[in-house]
């Protein structure tokens, strides 16, 4: 099974290239301890999704360390990928830093993907737990039916400062998810958990599903993706600031049943880099597993 990550943010909340920010006693980054649970898992290839700008810098600090005998290889994303060949020289284009989002993510590594069968997502940035990756992959071994997303409670998943991206899940009671609306701003307000909206803040309920990019898929999604993208650049892309998700790819096919989206409940251990203040929380979160044994230190024993 085929591991893709997406490296290629740019950490505008953070303030640097979060995916590379050493963590463990060893220079660890937080995408290694992801790795070492998906190979765990029986993920068996991985897909570094980058920008060509990190490569030299990603191969240093992650690459070098990781055991020669992983199978990977790099997929890039750049602004200019996949944008129709008319509006290269839009003001709108040129004058974009960030790169277009999740959804132009996956399709940047489509040639990577669609002829490997059942793959899962994840971001770099973020600790999902090895409940979430051995769920996963459990269903890609046994539900080939189906898509799956590793589903959170929202109050485990939002940390005591800063704002966070979050897409907000509706569940039936069979476990499958009828409806997914993702969230930019999210932030806790006292007791409370709010979204920040133009319209004036949401609250939103602490036990709602959520997902936080751990997902299960297979090629089926690439038609849906590039009839999606083609939509985004001629409608949307030229707002300022905008970006094409991949929940919202998904959410479009469940929505149309092209596809059936399965939610995998895990509980905690999620935690992530988004602002600086998450830096130090996630180095005495990744200390404490060490010391439980949950990780050898040095992470990569060969």
């Amino acid at each position: 099974m085929t591991l893709m990550v997406l490296a290629a943010g740019i950490g505008s909340r953070f303030g640097g290239v979060k995916q590379l920010q050493s963590l463990g006693q060893h220079g660890e980054t937080l995408l290694e301890y992801s790795l070492y649970d998906a190979l765990q898992a029986g993920f068996d290839h991985v897909v570094f999704l980058i920008r060509p700008d990190i490569e030299e810098d990603f191969r240093k600090y992650i690459i070098a360390r990781l055991p020669s005998d992983m199978s990977w290889e790099f997929a890039w994303q750049t602004r200019d990928m996949l944008v129709p060949p008319s509006m290269l020289m839009l003001p709108q284009v040129t004058n974009r830093i960030k790169p277009w989002g999740t959804g132009h993510a996956l399709l940047c590594a489509r040639s990577c993907l669609q002829d490997r069968g059942s793959f899962a997502v994840i971001n770099a940035d973020d600790y999902y737990g090895r409940e979430a990756f051995a769920a996963v992959a459990s269903h890609l071994r046994n539900n080939g039916s189906s898509w799956c997303f590793a589903g959170y409670r929202l109050d485990e998943v939002v940390p005591a400062a800063g704002t966070v991206s979050r897409a907000i899940c509706t569940v039936d009671s069979r476990g499958f998810c009828t409806g997914i609306e993702e969230h930019t701003r999210i932030r806790r307000s006292g007791s409370a958990i709010v979204s920040e909206r133009r319209g004036g803040n949401i609250e939103l309920s602490p036990d709602a599903a959520v997902s936080l990019n751990l997902w299960g898929l297979d090629g089926s999604i690439f038609p849906v993706a590039m009839q999606a993208w083609e939509q985004f650049m001629a409608s949307v892309a030229m707002q300022q600031g905008a970006e094409f998700f991949l929940p919202d790819i998904i959410s479009g096919a469940v929505s149309r049943g092209i596809a059936a989206l399965r939610m995998l409940p895990v509980k905690g251990s999620y935690f992530g880099l988004t602002n600086p203040a998450d830096l130090e929380d996630a180095r005495r979160r990744i200390a404490m597993l060490t010391a439980g044994g949950h990780y050898p230190s040095p992470l990569w024993q060969e």
